[in-house]
């Protein structure tokens, strides 16, 4: 079965580490320009199909200037090819300019170590079929990435309401709109597609500058938990930390973000 997000991020290899991809307007954001997220998708597909190991690991990516729909060329390089890791970059080059760089790390989670220690569990909230459907308060069509999900929050959104909190942190569970299953590709997405919680304060439109993930384990869920917190907005830059937990109460993935605020 085909699925949204991995027609989104098909390639066609034209050697050399390089990728032709097509962009689609699909998985825009509130500023019309394709989200973060999925630019970390197109680029972590991409070294997944030369890397000599079949997990990702993490991803930090810095954008350097907005894509937009159509063709473009992601150009990898194998770094390092390591036993346990291997190192990889990526550049999205459309119209003959960089548009955003990644370093992936990637490995095999059935060759990984067995010590454990997670004093820190995931959120205590009801499950997606017993919270209220956020989904439903967002007009079809206003900002095609959120249409790319569905969204359950326990306590619904106060800028959602027209009802600003003044409180940037938000809970609130996350599934692909056709159901697709979270994998590393997904989580990496998911990771960058929550509404900012700075719509608390009163701004919505939020770029990110740099973002990195890292990959917990190997997902085994449809539904994911995210804790997203903004703990500081300073000259206009905001920090984003967001926690993805599976339907078992298990850690997928951690992100962090530094993102600018569209003011005016």
């Amino acid at each position: 079965m085909s699925h949204l997000l991995d027609d989104a991020v098909a390639t066609e290899p034209l050697g050399d580490g390089v990728h032709r991809v097509q962009l689609t307007t699909d998985w825009n954001t509130a500023n019309q320009t394709p989200n973060g997220g999925y630019v970390l998708a197109l680029l972590q597909h991409a070294v997944l199909l030369e890397s000599a190991h079949p997990d990702a690991l993490s991803i930090s990516i810095t954008y350097f200037r907005p894509a937009t729909a159509g063709p473009a060329d992601i150009r990898v390089r194998e770094v390092r090819k390591g036993r346990r890791v291997s190192t990889y970059d990526a550049v999205l080059v459309q119209d003959g300019k960089e548009i955003a760089h990644a370093v992936v790390s990637t490995h095999d989670w059935d060759a990984v170590g067995s010590v454990e220690h997670t004093p820190h569990a995931a959120p205590d909230v009801p499950r997606p079929e017993d919270c209220a459907d956020a989904s439903e308060l967002i007009p079809e069509g206003m900002v095609p990435i959120l249409d790319r999900y569905s969204y359950r929050a326990p306590v619904v959104a106060g800028w959602l309401q027209g009802r600003p909190t003044g409180v940037t942190e938000s809970i609130c569970w996350i599934r692909a709109v056709d159901e697709r299953p979270v994998d590393a590709l997904l989580a990496g997405a998911m990771v960058d597609a929550f509404p900012p919680v700075t719509a608390e304060i009163g701004h919505l439109a939020s770029a990110t500058i740099q973002l990195t993930v890292h990959y917990r384990r190997r997902p085994d869920t449809v539904w994911a938990l995210g804790h997203v917190v903004t703990r500081h907005v300073i000259s206009g830059y905001h920090d984003e930390d967001v926690e993805l937990w599976d339907e078992q109460g298990r850690l997928i993935a951690q992100g962090r973000q530094l993102a600018i605020l569209a003011e005016g």
